[in-house]
């Protein structure tokens, strides 16, 4: 195998001629597409979605409904696009606060030991990663990027607020703090890492949630949910408010957890889980979804079917891949 890489990203072509391409599943155009008043739908037509959902369509604007999911399913068509293009204009007009960031050994990642993985839950577990001085140091540059005003999308469906780090050209960094991760990751994870490759793509995204009274249109909390990625690294940035717990499906119900700064939280994407609404103060965090082509080829973890591929280009998709013979 001979290994390209390309605008930070691997692209692997065997002496057959054919192209390991990234792609997404084809249910990420049609299935969980938030609405408030509905949570997750499907959306595969209008006469579908207004027969599936008549019952709970009363006294609602359909009309307005069905034009709002149909500009959500336009906005993830455009995510790939747009992430090329955004980080080709942040790159040539952006000026780093820190610009040591842009190094892949700028950050200070803790030794990972056995010992030092605490069992906060069934299938959940934090460790320290990062000294508080340079969670600060990230949030500092996050919030100095956003007053910059240059194009950026929203990090996710759900959460209106935040960046995608990629978009910032963040991916050499985050690439180090994924595979500083993936050894406990595969140890605790098994079946969710590849054996050959382990994590080969990801999706790391800022989140925020903001209590204060002059905040714009912010984010409050995030409806239970579970994650498009194998598994899931959360990693506090902030201290000081109330309210915001991130809390996770928990025998019959929900337990909520407590975050410090710098110690990060681990746990499967596929493990249901949401955040409390914010009282007071504000809460900044990293959140990278890990995934593998590997585990997700055979299923996709949001429609839990065999994935139906459709490539992208100049991204990695959602971490499927597909083989494109180049004769």
């Amino acid at each position: 195998l001979i290994h390209f890489i390309k605008s930070g990203y691997v692209i692997i072509k065997s002496m057959t001629s054919k192209l390991r391409k990234w792609a997404v599943c084809k249910c990420f155009y049609e299935r969980n597409i938030f609405l408030p008043n509905l949570g997750h739908i499907v959306f595969k037509s209008t006469d579908q979605f207004l027969k599936d959902y008549d019952p709970h369509l009363k006294n609602l604007n359909k009309n307005q409904i069905v034009e709002t999911i149909e500009a959500e399913i336009s906005r993830r068509r455009s995510i790939h696009p747009k992430k090329v293009a955004n980080r080709q204009i942040i790159k040539e007009s952006y000026n780093f606060l820190y610009p040591s960031l842009m190094s892949p050994n700028s950050l200070n990642l803790a030794s990972l030991k056995k010992e030092d993985v605490k069992t906060e839950l069934s299938g959940v577990y934090s460790f320290p990663l990062l000294p508080k001085d340079e969670c600060k140091q990230l949030l500092e540059e996050f919030l100095h990027f956003k007053q910059s005003n240059l194009s950026h999308q929203r990090p996710n469906s759900m959460n209106k607020n935040g960046i995608l780090l990629e978009e910032l050209g963040l991916d050499s960094l985050i690439h180090r703090i994924v595979k500083h991760i993936e050894p406990i990751a595969k140890e605790l994870f098994p079946d969710l890492v590849g054996e050959n490759e382990g994590f080969d793509s990801f999706k790391a995204f800022t989140v925020e949630y903001d209590g204060q009274q002059d905040a714009r249109n912010p984010d409050l909390e995030l409806d239970t949910h579970f994650d498009n990625a194998e598994v899931t690294l959360n990693i506090p940035l902030t201290q000081g408010f109330e309210g915001s717990e991130l809390y996770f499906e928990y025998k019959n119900g929900f337990k909520s957890l407590q975050m410090e700064v710098g110690r990060a939280i681990l746990h499967s994407g596929r493990l249901l889980h949401g955040v409390m609404p914010i009282e007071e103060g504000y809460r900044h965090n990293i959140i990278i979804w890990m995934r593998s082509s590997e585990v997700r080829n055979r299923m996709c973890p949001m429609c839990k079917e065999v994935p139906q591929l459709e490539k992208v280009e100049g991204t990695t998709g959602d971490g499927f891949t597909m083989i494109e013979d180049q004769n």
